[in-house]
């Protein structure tokens, strides 16, 4: 069984009932303490159907990034290419699709959208992994190749990169490393001190929210920003009983990870920001099945609120992708509306979900209403 394989939930959580002393000026937040609310407190504001064929059908998990113009969507489940749709929810084509021969990638693991909206792919083979730029017409050219075996990455304004490579020793001495746009190694973050054998998580590392870049990883409870050539964390999570138990560090993957699955865990699993609003999203695995705790918080006031949601029974918004002036976007399926709409909202919006030859993605915006 490999790690990598493993579906990790990842739940962040933010509890105003949290820890502000002067010693020490990071946030903690107390999961289990946050205020809970409904999803009635989501308004929906728009819906927009991503056009779907027997060409580009896709799972729920999905890796999603967007630019002024254009969604662009990478299926977790296969990492096939990256289907692009412009904000109307048409169409627009693959992009660096996974194959045999000219103009394919032979793997795909994260993507980043430069300002141009060219777009730059990770791939990771073997021990090696390469940085790939692809042109607005589809052509594949190399950045460069490193023999740090990253399993995430992100551009910075300045050209350089940060590669993420998680505890897959002794290929990642620090789990963070900062290269110029040739690859080389600049400065390194995050110490790997993990003995035992862990392959590299697929998972996204990296949330650009306007100008903040935050980071989170597998098993820390720690919120990162990067600024200014240094990571520095800016919260902490606590998460109770579901906390990442110390034999985790002490014991081999395969004893321990099979323990914490049976007594559950939490993970952070997104970092979402604008002027108005973050929202933390934290993943908790549980014996009974895969949950999210959704963290809403409103700035100008601090008022904390979570929306608890439930992968088997409960997943309208279940992935959320981003905020966009004030309004929380999610990433949901038609069948998923039709069954967790309640009744009154369904009938408002039917006509805007039409039944097509298959069931198709839809992203949501939604505008938060927080209790005073």
């Amino acid at each position: 069984m490999k790690i990598n394989n493993i579906k990790l939930l990842i739940f962040s959580v933010f509890c105003v009932s949290c820890s502000n002393s002067k010693q020490s000026e990071l946030p903690l937040f107390v999961l289990d303490e946050l205020e809970v609310i409904g999803k009635e407190k989501l308004a929906l504001q728009k819906i927009i159907n991503l056009e779907t064929t027997s060409e580009n059908l896709m799972g729920t998990d999905i890796r999603v990034r967007y630019d002024a113009l254009v969604f662009y969507l990478m299926d977790e489940s296969n990492k096939d290419g990256i289907h692009q749709f412009d904000r109307n929810g048409d169409y627009l084509g693959i992009i660096a699709p996974v194959g045999d021969g000219p103009g394919f990638l032979k793997d795909l693991d994260d993507f980043f959208i430069n300002p141009d909206g060219s777009v730059e792919v990770l791939s990771g083979i073997g021990d090696q992994a390469t940085v790939y730029h692809i042109s607005e017409a589809g052509e594949i050219s190399t950045v460069f190749e490193t023999d740090y075996l990253a399993s995430s990455f992100t551009k910075l304004p300045s050209g350089e990169y940060l590669l993420y490579g998680s505890y897959n020793l002794p290929f990642t001495q620090h789990r963070l490393i900062k290269t110029d746009a040739q690859g080389n190694e600049l400065s390194s973050f995050l110490e790997n001190t993990y003995q035992n054998n862990l392959l590299p998580m697929t998972e996204r590392n990296f949330f650009q929210n306007q100008t903040d870049l935050h980071l989170i990883e597998s098993f820390q409870p720690y919120v990162y920003q990067f600024e200014n050539d240094s990571l520095e964390r800016v919260a902490q999570m606590d998460f109770g009983r579901y906390a990442i138990p110390d034999y985790f560090w002490e014991e081999d993957i395969m004893e321990s990870f099979g323990k914490m699955s049976e007594s559950g865990f939490a993970n952070l699993h997104g970092v979402f920001e604008d002027e108005q609003l973050m929202l933390l999203s934290i993943h908790v695995q549980k014996p009974e099945g895969i949950f999210k705790e959704l963290v809403f918080i409103d700035k100008s006031t601090d008022k904390v609120q979570k929306l608890s949601t439930n992968l088997n029974e409960d997943m309208l918004y279940h992935y959320p992708i981003g905020i966009e002036d004030g309004e929380v976007m999610f990433l949901t399926y038609r069948s998923v509306m039709l069954d967790d709409l309640p009744q009154n909202s369904l009938e408002k919006i039917q006509k805007e979900i039409p039944e097509q030859d298959f069931d198709y993605p839809v992203i949501l915006k939604t505008k938060i209403q927080f209790d005073e």
